[in-house]
């Protein structure tokens, strides 16, 4: 009786500890939240909302504690953002655009806080941004003159492959990352110059690699983000095992590539990519006092190669999903395509002012499977305000995408597919502001106009080629994602009838 007095007594101590330092009253007049368990915080809230989606329970606390509210991860204390108009009023601002910056984050980038996506606001986020964005358009990014030909050359391989594929297989074509590696080749022949075999086994490693890290957190509940110093306590619990397995692997394929770069030495003379711009800058700057160093370079290709090779692939496999299971909208996007794109060849501005359905069905493929479904982490970068609450310099800002883009309040069925809802009485494609997949503010993923440009293309040409069905006798691809930092799609077979 007196050990178990001992421990109410604890007990007792701990909850009144933490309402007063918190709890469900807060001082200074921070968010509504739930209360506060002591080293817990609210995880067990979190898990009886919703265990495997953070962003589903974040919005199932929401209504009852606003737009704007706090929650306690482990040893985290976050603000959450549950609706577009407080994402766009307060994402925007300078003072909301630093990243939170943990020891989790930093193992990936050799312990210091290097590369574009982590980058400290507004110094030297804003010289890597500028840097990156310069460099890559020298080489075709965003120039559709210059991007055509690599998607081009990527979409006929596909197309090929698939195909042969097809035809060994009894038609049956299994996705699995399946987009990835091609998507990534049109990054990288910008960022270096070159292109992968799409059997290349080192990279289709590196892919599965990136692919597991990406799964094993989120930016929601994960435990490292909750207690980021267990990380070498429990590394294979905390999933840290996985992801160092990957970042050593990416690494050190990032630093063997700048080796070859700077032993060639063509990047003195005739930079042929943006590496090349990067090592001239090294070796312009002094590397005691620059943000241009062989591991500054190495983590900004880290950045791009992770971004690049996830949310685009993952949106287009999404898209073939959708079509599988709603035949009467692939039967409209191929009608529309056949009017208006002749096969063989890609979809040039005028087709894609023309191809109002399939913006239509990409845009919902956005919405419904909201590929990042929580906005890479913001932080406070000084003590501000959000609405009419405080707001600690440092403060976690999670922003639930997911959340905003399946409010049933504004998109009434958000859990059906229905491109409908991006077209006007005419049938005219009709942007909806609140569709943001990319983010908001400043840090605005750089790679948009690549992605949007890619998924247009690769539907256009997969649609224009094949129809997707399902399996017979086999149940249907489940929509249920593969929760992680980007949400893709389980593994899923198909039909596939060529055209």
């Amino acid at each position: 009786m007196l050990i178990l007095g001992c421990i109410l007594i604890a007990l007792l101590v701990l909850i009144l500890y933490s309402y007063l330092n918190g709890g469900s009253f807060p001082k200074k007049n921070l968010p509504p939240g739930p209360f506060r368990f002591p080293v817990i915080g609210n995880l067990i809230q979190l898990a009886m909302a919703d265990s495997k989606e953070p962003y589903v329970a974040f919005s199932q606390l929401g209504k009852k504690y606003g737009d704007i509210m706090s929650i306690q991860l482990g040893s985290v204390y976050a603000v959450v953002l549950n609706s577009f108009e407080v994402m766009e009023e307060y994402l925007t601002k300078p003072e909301f655009s630093d990243r939170i910056y943990t020891p989790w984050f930093a193992e990936r980038t050799f312990n210091k806080r290097l590369g574009v996506i982590f980058a400290k606001y507004p110094e030297p986020w804003q010289v890597l941004r500028r840097f990156s964005l310069r460099s890559l358009r020298d080489f075709g990014f965003g120039k559709r003159n210059r991007m055509h030909p690599v998607i081009e050359s990527e979409l006929k391989s596909i197309v090929n492959e698939m195909k042969l594929n097809v035809k060994e297989n009894n038609g049956i074509h299994t996705f699995d990352c399946y987009f990835t590696l091609s998507i990534l080749n049109v990054l990288w022949s910008m960022l270096a110059g070159t292109r992968f075999e799409h059997s290349d086994p080192r990279l289709v490693k590196l892919i599965k690699l990136v692919r597991e890290m990406m799964s094993s957190c989120n930016f929601g509940n994960s435990i490292l983000l909750a207690y980021p110093e267990w990380k070498e306590w429990f590394p294979d619990w905390t999933g840290l095992t996985v992801q160092r397995k990957c970042y050593n692997a990416l690494n050190q394929f990032f630093q063997e590539f700048v080796d070859e770069r700077r032993k060639v030495e063509l990047y003195k003379t005739n930079p042929e990519n943006l590496v090349d711009e990067f090592l001239r800058e090294i070796d312009a700057h002094d590397e005691s006092d620059s943000e241009f160093t062989d591991q500054q370079l190495v983590a900004l290709m880290n950045d791009l190669f992770i971004a690049g090779s996830e949310t685009t692939s993952h949106t287009i496999s999404w898209c073939i999903l959708y079509l599988i299971l709603n035949p009467h909208v692939q039967k409209k996007v191929q009608e529309e395509v056949d009017i208006h794109v002749p096969k063989g060849r890609l979809p040039t501005v005028e087709d894609e002012a023309q191809l109002h359905y399939l913006r239509a069905v990409l845009a919902e493929t956005h919405r419904i499977a909201s590929v990042l479904p929580l906005m890479v982490p913001r932080a406070a970068e000084r003590d501000t305000t959000c609405g009419n609450y405080f707001i600690p310099k440092g403060t976690y800002v999670i922003a639930n995408l997911h959340g905003m883009l399946h409010n049933k309040d504004y998109w009434k069925d958000p859990d059906t597919f229905k491109p409908e809802r991006f077209l006007d009485a005419d049938g005219k494609f009709k942007a909806d502001v609140r569709l943001k997949p990319f983010g908001f503010g400043k840090r605005l993923c750089l790679g948009e106009p690549l992605a949007s440009l890619s998924l247009i293309q690769y539907v256009t040409v997969l649609v224009q080629n094949f129809s997707f069905h399902p399996v017979p006798n086999e149940p249907l691809p489940s929509v249920d994602p593969v929760v992680g930092v980007t949400n893709g799609p389980q593994i899923f077979r198909s039909l596939i009838e060529c055209r």
